[in-house]
């Protein structure tokens, strides 16, 4: 569901109004219908001139029951509302307007105020029926936007972070014609690799999107375990003390734990205890080099870090033994472009935090109980 401002007073309101306004205009209408017609004595002809308001007015209802089972935002909702009053109004103008007339011709109506209600519960299903296309225009903008600033954010990152490593295999490349020195177009190799991982980073992060497409259940220790199998761990550990099945794609969620040990390992642990845990799975450093891998940890942190995988209630955790995060400081972990790191490029928790919000999860960082980082993924209420 769409977040509510602070200072949205509008949608603060309809929060606390017990019943929707547009399914209460959609009762309200299809009762005043239905008494109608029991005063008619079920008559033919008040069946006739009320079935078309009466499923008109129905429709309304489950129109706003539909938009509620999407989640769709409260001040969408009084969006939609708000059409569907102005049709009602709109409508029953129009009426009145050709009541009068018939009067000036001293012609008349029967029951002219129930023509009126007619008029105008024909009014509200076509003021709905343009509120809902209202929202999905203004969710569609608001998407737009969303994509422009990611793809703003992956430029800056992309032109800040490609700048050092660009410099470097200019310089060394001029270097090496200087000198001849091949350590020089190591480094340029080097340099090359970096800008390679960056890239592919950012990447991540545009291809995690907004939503999972076909997601099935998947074991967690299947997910955990075959992510563990692809990072370079060198010393690290792991364990998984417990599992549960997740709905989820697959591919998305194993990248997930991938960048969640990268960062265990990249941090590092200052623990001596983890090399003598015993009952943790211990694999080698054997599998392929990926963006943001085993580089970064052997430079900035330690590599025997310990990290626990399991379910916890409603979803499942990943935690670490190493320094942790500081309290202070777990509200922009999660951010694109927040690292402790001089070389780092602040995009694999934000490729967590995406795949996480594609998956429908919240995300909470917490303390471990070995006092490192334990990163919680729970479905939203």
């Amino acid at each position: 569901m769409q977040r509510v401002a602070d200072d949205d007073w509008v949608a603060e309101v309809g929060e606390r109004l017990p019943v929707s306004p547009l399914s209460a205009l959609g009762l309200f209408l299809a009762a005043i219908i239905g008494i109608r017609i029991a005063l008619e004595h079920v008559t033919t002809r008040a069946l006739l001139e009320s079935v078309f308001p009466l499923l008109a007015a129905t429709a309304v209802v489950f129109a706003d029951r539909w938009l509620v089972s999407r989640d769709v935002s409260i001040r969408d909702r009084l969006t939609v509302f708000g059409y569907g009053l102005g049709g009602f109004l709109a409508a029953a103008l129009v009426t009145a307007l050709h009541l009068y007339v018939l009067y000036l011709e001293e012609t008349g109506a029967q029951a002219p105020l129930y023509l009126l209600l007619m008029g105008g519960t024909v009014g509200v299903s076509a003021g709905t029926v343009a509120g809902i296309y209202e929202i999905q225009q203004r969710a569609a903008v608001r998407e737009a936007e969303r994509q422009s600033a990611r793809l703003e954010e992956f430029a800056s990152v992309v032109s800040h972070d490609l700048r050092n490593p660009l410099s470097v295999a200019q310089g060394r490349l001029r270097a090496a014609f200087t000198d001849g020195d091949p350590e020089h177009l190591r480094e340029v190799d080097a340099a090359l690799n970096r800008m390679d991982e960056l890239i592919e980073e950012t990447l991540s992060v545009a291809r995690s999107g907004t939503q999972v497409d076909d997601p099935y259940d998947v074991p967690l220790v299947e997910l955990a375990s075959d992510a563990w199998t692809v990072v370079e761990t060198d010393e690290a550990t792991y364990e998984i003390v417990g599992n549960r099945t997740l709905e989820v794609d697959p591919l998305r969620a194993k990248q997930l734990f991938e960048n969640l040990y990268r960062n265990a390992i990249e941090h590092g642990s200052t623990n001596p205890d983890s090399h003598t845990r015993q009952d943790a799975v211990e694999h080698g450093s054997t599998s392929r080099s990926e963006p943001g891998g085993s580089e970064d940890a052997v430079e900035h942190g330690r590599e025997d870090v310990h990290i626990r995988v399991g379910p916890c209630d409603g979803g499942f955790f990943v935690a670490d033994d190493g320094p942790g995060i500081p309290e202070d400081e777990r509200a922009e972990v999660l951010e694109q472009g927040y690292s402790t790191s001089e070389d780092g490029s602040g995009l694999g928790l934000a490729i967590v935090r995406a795949i996480a919000d594609a998956h429908g999860w919240q995300v909470a960082i917490t303390e471990s109980e070995a006092g490192g980082a334990r990163f919680e993924f729970t479905r939203g209420g």
